[in-house]
C-alpha cells in the first residue's frame, strides 16, 4: 500500500503499457513483423493508435500540467504553513525569555556578619534581598507559588481554628483547581501566563487545522511543539486547563497527547496524598472527544 501510495503515476503507466501490449498480441501475435494474413488490420491497427495517441497526448499533457500544479500549491502549503509553526515556537520563545519574577529572598548571616550587623541591630539574623528569575527559571517560581497557595487553601483557618482539611482525593484536586484559579487571576500572573499559553494554543490550531498537512504530519509538528517544553510547563498547562481560560485547549492536548507523560505523582510537591492516586491521569484521559 506505501509502494502504490507513493509510486502511483509510475504503477498506472506500466499497468497501461501491460494492457496495450496484451491487446496487441491477442490480435495479432507477438510477431513485431506483419503477416500477410493480418496485414490490413496491423495497418487499421495502427492507424488507430494514431488517432488515439492524438486525443490522448494532449490529454496526458494536461492532467501532467494539473498535476505539477497541484502538487507545487500542496508544496507551497505545507513549506508556509511549516514556515508559520516554527516562527511562532520562535515567538513563544521570545515569550518565556522575556519572563522576569522578582521574588524577595531570606539570607542567613555568618559569624563575622551576625557580629557587624548586630551594631545595627541585635535582633536581626537575617536579611532579605530581591532575587530576579527570569526565562525558564520563572516556572520554577510559578510551581512553589502554587504549591503555596494551595497548600495555605487546603490548611485554611477559619473562626480562628484550624479548618477541616480536605480529606479525600477528589476534595484535594478540587482545591488544586480552586488555588490555580485564583493565582491565576490574582498576584499579576495572568500577564505571564496569559500571554503564554494564548500563543501555544495558537500553535496547536494552526497545526489542526492545516489543510496542508496529513494527520501524520500534524502529529510530527505537535510532538516537536511538546519536545520545546519543559516538565514544568507541561505541569502547568494541566493546571490551565481546570479553569475557563483553558478550557478550549484539552481538544489538542487530547488529541495530541501532549499530556501523556503527566502523572498524579508529579503533584506530590504539593500534596503527597496525590502520590497515590490515579485522578490527575484518568482527569486528562477524560479529556478525549473533547470539543
Amino acid at each position: 500500500m506505501r509502494f502504490l501510495k507513493s509510486y502511483w503515476p509510475v504503477a498506472i503507466s506500466l499497468i497501461a503499457s501491460i494492457t496495450v501490449a496484451f491487446i496487441y498480441g491477442s490480435h495479432f501475435g507477438w510477431s513485431i513483423a506483419p503477416t500477410n494474413d493480418n496485414e490490413k488490420a496491423y495497418s487499421a491497427f495502427g492507424q488507430f493508435g494514431d488517432y488515439f495517441g492524438g486525443i490522448l497526448n494532449p490529454l496526458l499533457a494536461f492532467f501532467n500540467i494539473a498535476l505539477i500544479v497541484y502538487y507545487q500549491k500542496v508544496s507551497i502549503l505545507k513549506s508556509s504553513d511549516k514556515d508559520v509553526i516554527f516562527r511562532m515556537l520562535e515567538l513563544q520563545s521570545k515569550i518565556v525569555a522575556s519572563f522576569e519574577l522578582r521574588t524577595k529572598q531570606k539570607l542567613s548571616l555568618n559569624k563575622d556578619e551576625k557580629s557587624t550587623d548586630s551594631n545595627q541591630n541585635n535582633n536581626e539574623e537575617s536579611s532579605e534581598h530581591e532575587e530576579v528569575n527570569s526565562g525558564l527559571r520563572s516556572f520554577w517560581i510559578f510551581d512553589k507559588e502554587i504549591k503555596t497557595r494551595y497548600q495555605r487553601l487546603r490548611d485554611l483557618v477559619k473562626n480562628g481554628e484550624q479548618g477541616p482539611r480536605e480529606r479525600t482525593p477528589e476534595q484535594r484536586l478540587k482545591l488544586l483547581r480552586e488555588a490555580y484559579d485564583k493565582y491565576y487571576h490574582g498576584n499579576f500572573r495572568k500577564q505571564y501566563l496569559g500571554h503564554y499559553f494564548r500563543n501555544l494554543y495558537l500553535i496547536f490550531k494552526t497545526i489542526n487545522e492545516s489543510e496542508a498537512f496529513s494527520q501524520k504530519e500534524k502529529l510530527q509538528y505537535a510532538k516537536i511543539v511538546r519536545a520545546q517544553m519543559s516538565h514544568l510547563e507541561l505541569k502547568l498547562l494541566y493546571l490551565n486547563c481546570q479553569i475557563e481560560d483553558g478550557l478550549h485547549f484539552k481538544k489538542y492536548i487530547s488529541h495530541y497527547e501532549i499530556l501523556e507523560w503527566i502523572s498524579d505523582a508529579d503533584f506530590s510537591n504539593y500534596d503527597r496524598a496525590f502520590k497515590k492516586t490515579n485522578l490527575i491521569k484518568n482527569d486528562i484521559k477524560s479529556w478525549k472527544g473533547t470539543s
